[in-house]
């Protein structure tokens, strides 16, 4: 892989017992790529785009297991199984697989997506919530299409991407789309912010808000302009922040207890719940499995 990519840096932290399947197969213009991995880290740095030609952009869906997606700015977005996310891979990224994870990536030219989608710059790494509407139509085609079955499709496989890509319009909306560029780099800083406070949990939107000099309500909108929420997006980077430390060697002495505290959570149970919801396993599993 790296010799055909030499710009895409691959990292395994279980290199001994790491395992990947891979299928692919064309979608019209577009690449429809199958993963089934353990847990492994694949970043492209901004450096190496041009020297490798990259100008595409990249439909990710999980299917099951996780997946943190990173872009040049250090902001991270957690996808749990049934989420998708749409990456500018011009733009510099890092894809952090901390499971074993099946996902469908859908790799779009540049050129193609833009004719079809003019805002498709605006709308990457935009969150979308997967359950309602149009999303959850998009979920379930993304959930179904595979390498193995675009030639037994009964449309074109050209027309099925084109058909994708009007999903994602239609699940976006029209709010994540007329997002302004000042108002993506403000909200940018903010998750930063959040990232490095996760741990205080005192940390409400009032309170954060006055600490970044802005209003409680304008605060609340940027959130819900990238069709997400506060409480939301800090609940996903205190999980992910828990998440590595129970795979951490240096915190293998720290109860659950005292994990879910390092990461913000008042209620030890809470914090169980809300990790077996999202990684499929409970925290003592999760350790246990990753920790030998």
């Amino acid at each position: 892989m790296s010799a055909r990519r030499p710009g895409l840096l691959l990292d395994f932290p279980h290199q001994a017992s790491f395992q990947a399947t891979a299928t692919a197969a064309p979608l019209g213009p577009a690449r429809l790529l199958a993963l089934d991995v353990d847990p492994y880290v694949a970043c492209r740095s901004r450096r190496h785009i041009a020297r490798d030609l990259v100008d595409d952009f990249c439909l990710l869906h999980v299917d099951s297991g996780s997946v943190v997606v990173s872009d040049a700015t250090g902001t991270d977005f957690l996808l749990n199984g049934g989420q998708f996310i749409l990456m500018d891979e011009a733009a510099g990224f890092s894809l952090r697989f901390t499971s074993r994870t099946q996902a469908k990536a859908l790799k779009m030219p540049r050129a193609w997506l833009s004719a079809r989608m003019p805002q498709a710059e605006d709308l990457a790494l935009t969150g979308i919530d997967p359950t309602t509407g149009w999303a959850r139509a998009l979920t379930s085609v993304l959930k179904e299409v595979a390498p193995q079955t675009v030639e037994t499709l009964s449309l074109p496989p050209g027309e099925v991407a084109s058909q994708i890509v009007a999903l994602l319009t239609l699940a976006a909306g029209r709010t994540a789309l007329d997002m302004k560029r000042y108002q993506r780099t403000t909200l940018n800083r903010l998750r930063r912010a959040m990232r490095e406070g996760l741990h205080d949990p005192a940390l409400t939107p009032s309170r954060f808000a006055e600490q970044q000099g802005i209003a409680k309500r304008t605060l609340h909108a940027l959130f819900a302009a990238a069709g997400t929420s506060f409480g939301r997006d800090l609940t996903a980077m205190r999980l992910d922040y828990a998440r590595s430390l129970l795979c951490d060697p240096r915190f293998s002495a720290k109860s659950i207890t005292e994990i879910s505290a390092l990461a913000g959570f008042t209620n030890p149970s809470h914090f169980s719940r809300r990790f077996l919801e999202t990684f499929a396993l409970s925290p003592s599993v999760y350790r246990r499995q990753h920790l030998g």
